[in-house]
Formats: C-alpha cells, structure tokens, sequence
C-alpha cells in the first residue's frame, strides 16, 4: 500500500505540473471565460482543485480544520496555478511519509456533505481521483474555447510508462 499511495501521489504531482504547464501557455483571459461545466471557467475549476487538496491534507494529517479557508478569490490565476503545484509537492511528500500502519488507520470524516469512516489511504486515493476528474473537465472545458493545440495526457497510465510522452 505504501508504494502505491507514494506512487500515486507522485501521479497527482506530475499530472497537475502538465496541466500547469500548458495553461500557462495560453491566453489568461480564457481561464476566467465562463464555460458550461461543475464550475463556471477553467480559473474557478482550478481553485476548486486547489482548495480541496488543502482541505484533504489538512485531514489526512489529522489537523485542525476549524478555520479552513474556502473563498473564492478572484482574477488571481497565476496564483492558482503556482500553488496548485506547491500543494501537489506538499501532498506527495506528506502522503509518501505514511507507514502502512499509518495508511491503515481509520479516519472519522464528519461533514455536513459527507459522514464515513474510511482508512487513510481510502481519502488519499479520493483527493487524487478528485484531481483525476476536474483535470478532465479542464480539457473539456478549454476545447469549449477553442482550443486545440497543446493538450497534454494527464493518464495515470502515462505516467507509469516506461518511455512517456512528454
């Protein structure tokens, strides 16, 4: 389990630094476009991301979330994208520190949108899956605009490929 989730985690880091990468290089202005989708544009998408990540490695780790932040900040993308890769960084190191016993432990998750009991290692696969899933929309989201040119493969299975396309 332990290499897996390190794995994993090291996945959800490389995936989010080419999704990065790449909507970098487009127009900023398109990121904020308003586009039919979970969130209203690519900007509030990537937020939603980011939050999340934050939100989850503050539980994964058993810390306080009494004063998590959940605004929405506005035309701040740049931003956004600079910290969706440092919290990526932070959720590999932190989840790749785990012991298996550790992994095993069984988390009591008490929200008003959800109430489970699951292992550690069952909400780290979900925080990464999360990512997985809005990453799609992101490129779903951006062929809405128009765009074409330099989508990038964020398969888990790519990442795991000997040779990789990069």
């Amino acid at each position: 389990m332990k290499k897996f989730i390190g794995n994993y985690a090291a996945f959800n880091e490389w995936a989010n630094h080419r999704i990065v990468g790449w909507l970098k290089t487009l127009d900023q202005e398109l990121l904020y476009t308003q586009t039919p989708s979970s969130y209203s544009s690519i900007d509030y998408t990537l937020q939603h991301i980011l939050r999340t990540q934050r939100f989850w490695i503050r539980f994964i780790g058993s810390k306080d979330l009494s004063d998590f932040n959940w605004a929405v900040r506005e035309r701040e993308v740049e931003n956004i994208l600079n910290e969706l890769i440092s919290v990526s960084t932070q959720m590999k190191e932190e989840f790749s520190a785990f012991s298996e016993s550790e992994l095993q432990e069984v988390l009591h998750f008490d929200r008003p949108w959800a109430k489970n009991d699951l292992c550690r290692y069952e909400y780290i696969v979900h925080i990464i899956n999360h990512g997985t899933f809005h990453r799609g929309q992101i490129v779903t989201m951006a062929r809405c605009l128009g765009i074409t040119e330099g989508i990038v493969n964020t398969d888990y299975n790519m990442f795991n490929t000997p040779f990789p396309v990069h």
